[in-house]
């Protein structure tokens, strides 16, 4: 209502421009899921360095925090002096993390649902008491024998419990959802809007794998996954352990918001002076991160190096190479002239939904439907009349633009590269009444250039 005035003199009045300008979701936000040596358990933890994660989730204090296993320190005469630690058990997780940073990494949640240790010291003592308590039984003579006996057997069962496999996480990975604060596993993530990419480094599980998918595919989010170590692997996905059922991979693992990625990449380790095999998730969400700050989400994650990586698991030629990429299987290279590349951009839908079959248009979909969401909010309960309609448009039409002229849409004019409609014509009466507004939208993405083709021919000289 206007104000009414009285009094002559001159009066200021600060009147809305009715234009909501719309920021981009961040695409780069990486939430990790694994095991960690210690921290907090099912909270997401924001981490924006890898000497922070190292602090909240491995924990000693070293002078150099240079990989997850240590750090390399030199004496006077150049000798290595490794510090003391804890121990050396690394997880997934960790190199993965680690990973991510060295790639271009800048932001991550991290969930941690296990804390394991080491028990490699306490087995060894045990045994060296498991040999002197033999030593003792085979000597030991009537009541002193049963006792000798015992001591030999419960020493044994000891060393056995703390011998036995890792137990299967497979269940605190995937989690329950009790609701806000009550989540756990994957589902913590659903408390963290800004991420906006999964990764679970080194997890193979099938089951594990389909709870990422659907996750995704729910939280309208991407997922990167790991293939198997080794093509044995296969095997748990019931696929040949050979190419062709890598090839199959995809296909147990369809989804328009997920990528998988092959093989495992070796990094040098100097704490211990050796090459370490880790999953590539890691080192490929950090390339998605460094893509998407240097050139935009809509810019392929391919043909990209990969930072630290020293040599590769499997060596896949381009002949090799054909079925997997037609599959949606995206390899990682070691090209002589330009190193080892991320060779792949495809999602896993790439043979049964071509509309998605490119990574990069996806997740710029993704974006695009965020920022519209987070953008439109204060929309809601405004009157749903024209005005409305056309500040919608406007703030659509503003956002969109930046993005044409940033390189993210085809098209030689605004016209070719989107178009949006919010008017009468989107909104009729019976959909008013029901308080529903309606705006229309359609882009038309920038597609990799996959395939680069020179046609050739001999050309007569002119005279």
């Amino acid at each position: 209502m206007a104000v009414e005035y009285f009094t002559p003199g001159v009066y200021v009045e600060e009147v809305s421009s009715g234009i909501k300008p719309m920021t981009a979701a961040p695409t780069h936000i990486v939430g990790f899921l694994g095991e960690s040596r210690k921290g907090p358990l099912n909270q997401p933890v924001m981490v924006t360095s890898w000497n922070q994660y190292f602090d909240k989730f491995i924990g000693y204090t070293i002078a150099d925090k240079m990989t997850p296993r240590g750090t390399v320190e030199k004496d006077i005469d150049g000798n290595v002096v490794k510090e003391e630690v804890p121990f050396d058990k690394v997880s997934d997780l960790d190199w993965g993390v680690y990973t991510f940073f060295a790639n271009g990494g800048a932001k991550c949640y991290i969930v941690s649902v296990n804390n394991f240790e080491d028990n490699t010291e306490k087995v060894n003592s045990l045994k060296d008491e498991l040999a002197k308590a033999k030593d003792a039984a085979s000597r030991a003579k009537d009541k002193e024998k049963e006792a000798a006996d015992k001591k030999v057997d419960d020493l044994s069962k000891q060393i056995a419990d703390l011998s036995a496999p890792k137990k299967n996480i497979t269940k605190e990975l995937i989690g329950n959802d009790g609701g806000p604060n009550k989540r756990t596993g994957m589902k913590c993530f659903k408390d963290v809007g800004e991420v906006a990419i999964l990764v679970a480094p080194g997890v193979t599980s099938p089951a594990v794998q389909q709870e990422m998918l659907a996750f995704a595919e729910a939280a309208n989010i991407f997922t990167i996954l790991d293939a198997p170590l080794t093509l044995e692997g296969l095997k748990d996905f019931g696929l040949s352990a050979d190419l062709n059922g890598l090839s199959g991979l995809s296909a147990k693992s369809a989804s328009k918001q997920a990528a998988i990625y092959f093989p495992w990449v070796n990094t040098y380790d100097p704490s211990i002076d050796a090459n370490k095999l880790v999953a590539p998730s890691g080192f490929v969400a950090g390339v998605y991160a460094r893509v998407d700050n240097e050139r935009g989400v809509f810019k392929a994650p391919a043909n990209e190096t990969v930072r630290l990586a020293t040599s590769l698991a499997y060596t896949i030629s381009d002949t090799e190479q054909e079925s997997l990429n037609m599959n949606g299987i995206n390899v990682i290279r070691d090209f002589s002239d330009i190193g080892i590349t991320v060779w792949g951009a495809r999602t896993t839908v790439s043979m049964i939904d071509p509309e998605w079959r490119y990574i990069n248009v996806r997740r710029l979909f993704n974006m695009i439907e965020k920022t519209i969401e987070m953008g439109s909010k204060w929309a809601v309960f405004e009157p749903n009349d024209a005005i409305l309609w056309s500040a919608l448009k406007r703030n659509t039409v503003a956002f969109l633009s930046r993005l044409y002229k940033a390189g993210a849409f085809a098209g030689a004019t605004i016209d070719q590269a989107f178009f949006v409609k919010c008017d009468s014509s989107t909104n009729p009466q019976e959909n008013i009444d029901a308080g529903i507004v309606t705006v229309e939208i359609g882009v038309a993405p920038v597609k990799p250039a996959e395939f680069i083709v020179f046609k050739i021919a001999q050309k007569a000289p002119q005279e």
